[in-house]
């Protein structure tokens, strides 16, 4: 993986910050943007389930609110 050197500066200055290496900086951040889209997409699983739709149903009809919370 290759960052410009934009983000390359972002992401010392960050790392750095928190006391961190690039190496686990890179490893923590990666695994809470993927733990964060698991927890977003069981969420939605969820939603249409609450509904009786699966996921593609939601989406094709643009429901993407739940009014029931």
């Amino acid at each position: 993986m290759e960052f410009t050197s934009a983000e390359q500066d972002a992401i010392a200055a960050h790392a750095s910050t928190l006391s961190l290496s690039l190496d686990e900086y890179v490893r923590r951040t990666a695994a809470e943007r993927a733990l964060n889209w698991q927890r977003e997409r069981d969420a939605f699983h969820a939603l249409a389930q609450r509904r009786g739709r699966t996921v593609e149903e939601v989406v094709r009809h643009g429901s993407l609110t739940d009014n029931n919370l």
